[in-house]
């Protein structure tokens, strides 16, 4: 129970958010989750069985007042906020040439302008408690790049040195900011992709042979909102198997 008593809050559902979720509520901390409505009542149920509090919360990261209300949610709710997970994302793949003005801007307003918001908003009040930690999902090709990857790779840079700036400019409030970089995770979409026989062969390029679960991320989020990693700050985990040292993307 590494983290009994937190109040956490996690942006984005779908399978990291929900693994990152009950990871976070298996060490005792209770969690507001930012995901699709269709599972809200499942991921909340499930961490209620944990015998954790859990609320899901409804609104849009890339927009300051909406960003400021979820955070209000959870303070008034758990009475304060401990930890934020800045897990929401997207992706459109696309050639550079070919990636239009509003994809890059959508992009680039969940994968940066959400954790920006959403930081900041939670920062105020982690200022407060002169205590606080927030953890930003970021991606492997922040450190590298892949073909057709549009706007989801320069955006991801971006928040590894946001979260760089963050750490700098907030360790005097005692808040601590890191991050982790995903390499491929297994999900829904992941599964599909890595029948196809290519995909096969590059995947089989990484050092270690296969995508990541869920739960392997999930794990190093718990040690970086633990005491366990007390002093670390402005630092980004890079999981991907080895694979940023391969060019196991390319054919």
């Amino acid at each position: 129970m590494k983290l009994e008593g937190v109040a956490a809050m996690v942006t984005g559902g779908g399978v990291v958010g929900h693994a990152i979720a009950l990871a976070l509520a298996r060490e005792g901390a209770d969690i507001a989750i930012v995901t699709l409505k269709s599972v809200q009542e499942d991921i909340v149920n499930k961490i209620k069985e944990l015998g954790r509090q859990a609320i899901a919360l409804n609104g849009d990261i890339t927009d300051k007042e909406s960003a400021d209300n979820m955070v209000r949610q959870v303070v008034e709710t758990f009475g304060k906020v401990d930890l934020l997970v800045n897990n929401a994302g997207m992706i459109i793949r696309a050639p550079l040439e070919r990636v239009s003005v509003e994809d890059w801007d959508r992009v680039v307003a969940v994968n940066l302008k959400g954790v920006f918001l959403c930081s900041v908003a939670a920062a105020k009040h982690m200022m407060k408690q002169r205590k606080g930690n927030i953890i930003n999902v970021g991606g492997a090709t922040a450190h590298s790049c892949f073909p057709e990857g549009g706007a989801f790779a320069p955006s991801k840079a971006g928040v590894v040195n946001l979260t760089k700036q963050m750490a700098v400019e907030w360790a005097k409030y005692n808040i601590r900011v890191n991050g982790v970089s995903p390499g491929p995770i297994m999900n829904p979409e992941t599964a599909e992709l890595i029948k196809d026989e290519n995909m096969k062969r590059r995947i089989e390029k990484i050092p270690l042979g296969r995508v990541a679960q869920p739960e392997e991320i999930a794990n190093a989020i718990v040690f970086l909102a633990s005491e366990d990693s007390s002093y670390m700050t402005g630092q980004m985990l890079i999981i991907d198997g080895g694979g940023i040292h391969t060019s196991y993307l390319y054919p």
